[in-house]
């Protein structure tokens, strides 16, 4: 509020880049920080979508799958210890 007071000539206390210059710098930060976050989200994301599950066949043998192409229904083998899709549910 107080950087916008400053563009009306009457209340103008001082330089306009004093009361600027501070919010564009945390902005930023604030901006490069997300885009880290967003960036190691996504990779984290390519991660599991690129790792290979065992889907269970209709035929009774398991078949290697990319996380990416699980379905809906889809039986897959999980062993101790491994890390699974949020959205799968253990039976």
């Amino acid at each position: 509020m107080i950087g916008l007071s400053q563009f009306i000539p009457q209340l103008k206390v001082g330089f306009l880049i004093t009361y600027i210059a501070p919010l564009a710098f945390v902005l930023c930060i604030t901006l490069a920080k997300e885009a880290f976050d967003d960036f190691q989200r996504k990779r984290k994301d390519l991660e599991l979508n690129n790792k290979k599950y065992e889907k269970l066949k209709k035929d009774g043998t398991f078949k290697k799958v990319n996380g990416a192409n699980i379905k809906v229904g889809d039986i897959i083998k999980v062993y101790q210890n491994e890390r699974i899709p949020a959205d799968m549910v253990l039976l």
